[in-house]
This record gives C-alpha cells, structure tokens and sequence, in this order.
C-alpha cells in the first residue's frame, strides 16, 4: 500500500481579524508576515527582475531627499540591476512597479492578498485590481510625504524603517489636498498633516494604510526592502473616479457635489470616467511613489 504526503503551506501573513474590522479602510494597523527568507525576496532575485520588468516599471531617485518634495525627485539611469546590487553605498532609492506583471511575483501576490481576502470578504464590494511594488531603499533614505489610492499592506523584508502614517485633522485640509491631486498635481504633498501614527518596521513586521492616507517614510541605518501588497475595493475604485470627475467639473467651472454624499450620483459619475478612461489611449505610469 503507497502512501502520499499531502504538503499544506503556511500562512504568510498574521492579522487579527478584530484588528482588521476595525481600521480597516480608517486607521493603520500593525500585521506580521513570514517572507523574510522567500526566495523571490532575495537581493539577487530582485536584481534579476529589475532588469526583466519594462523600464517605466523602474523608478529611482536620490534617497537623501526632504521630508516635503511637492514636485517629485529627478529620475537616475544606468542598469536597474546595477542599482539593486548597490543599494548598501549607491545613495538610491528604488521601486518596481507592477511586478505581477511577472507571473511567479503575481504567484506569490495572490498568495498573499487570498489571505487578506478573507478579511476583507464583500466589505466596500469587495477586493479587486491586486497590485505589487518592491521598495529599495539606501541607509538613511527619505520617502518624502505622499499619499497612495490603494489599500496598501507595506511589509518590512529587509532593514528597519519608520512608517509615519497621517491624518489632517480638518476634513477639508484633506478633500484640498485630494483636489490638487486629481486636478493632475503630484501625489507628493504640499502640507504637513497634524496627526501622525509611528509604526517601526522590522523584518517580518508589516503596516495597512487605507487610500490616500497621508504617510512618509524614514529608513534606518541600513539598506531597506519593502514589498508592498496592495488592492481597491469597489467603494475605493468608485471614489477614486468621483474625485477625478469632479476635478474635471471644477476646470469648467461647475461646482460638483463632493464624493461620498450621493451613491447614485457617485455611480453615474464612476461610470463615465471609466469609459472615458477606456476611450483615450494608454499613458504610461507617472507621479508614483510610495513606501
């Protein structure tokens, strides 16, 4: 008689779902994850996939920038590998964008959110449009203030780095803010939130930031590598178009109702800016940054 051995994978996140239910999509929260060792983490695996991704899914700047940088870091050149390999001494920060593109990161992606997932479950209709990014940072670096339209769980692989996530204590500080960005402004901000929450990441340790929640990032005295899991949600996809349509109603002088106080009208507007979206022709990745 043959026997088989069936192998089960271990989890690669810890969350605690009474956590999750209560931040979720409001406040940041602390998670743990067991990715330290995984082999596509590796700094010579990252290597051969900064070279492998099509070069507008490589960003990289000087790390040595201020905490506030409204119009964004000049972009480096040379090999993206070349960087990776450097970033103990190179002074760069570095991101991959979009690595699901590359199917075993997209394995490992949806390895990882199937887990969030279920906390998740049909909360704000539910999860859509994975997405992962690689952070590389080198000792000291700053990842100046910004804020991110996805719902972004930002796990520490390599080195420690302080996440500062924030909050404006008047509504209208942030809607402001959400308004020059959709109106075509740089996703760096211009203004310092009153309210911080200091989370310090080592390996192993992780942080959710809910859509467009104003944080900056200070790394520690070594090299960092980040790996950022990210996903909308249908109520978050739905937003992020209101704000845009409104933006685009505001140029002609049409003062729109702010998104959020009419489902019905937040939909209709969703729904045009997404066929428009689908009309005009592709554009390329601009303005990113991130942890």
């Amino acid at each position: 008689m043959s026997s088989s051995v069936i192998s089960v994978r271990q989890p690669h996140l810890t969350i605690d779902g009474v956590t999750f239910a209560k931040g979720f999509a409001r406040q940041p929260f602390g998670v743990q994850h067991s990715l330290v060792r995984h082999p596509l983490l590796s700094l010579d695996a990252i290597a051969d996939l900064a070279d492998e991704m099509p070069r507008d899914a490589v960003e990289r700047h000087r790390a040595d920038l201020p905490m506030v940088m409204p119009g964004g870091a000049p972009e480096l050149e040379g090999t993206p590998s070349d960087t990776v390999r450097g970033i103990e001494s190179n002074g760069c920060w570095m991101v991959l964008w979009n690595i699901e593109q590359v199917a075993r990161y997209k394995a490992l992606l949806d390895e990882c959110l199937d887990e969030v997932e279920r906390y998740v479950g049909d909360k704000h209709g539910g999860m859509r449009d994975r997405k992962a990014y690689l952070f590389l940072s080198a000792p000291d670096a700053t990842t100046p203030l910004h804020f991110d339209p996805e719902h972004n769980l930002l796990l520490q692989i390599r080195g420690i780095k302080d996440m500062n996530v924030g909050r404006f204590s008047d509504p209208a500080d942030q809607q402001r803010e959400l308004d020059r960005y959709h109106a075509g402004g740089h996703r760096n901000l211009d203004r310092v939130p009153e309210e911080f929450s200091l989370f310090r990441l080592q390996p192993g340790d992780g942080v959710y930031v809910w859509p467009f929640a104003p944080h900056w990032v200070k790394n520690g005295p070594e090299a960092s590598i980040s790996l950022s899991i990210t996903f909308r949600t249908h109520a978050s996809w739905r937003a992020e178009r209101v704000h845009r349509f409104n933006a685009r109603a505001r140029q002609l002088r049409i003062s729109p109702r702010p998104a959020g106080q009419s489902r019905v009208a937040d939909e209709a507007k969703a729904t045009a800016m997404e066929l428009a979206r689908l009309l005009r022709p592709h554009r390329s990745r601009t303005g990113r940054l991130g942890g």
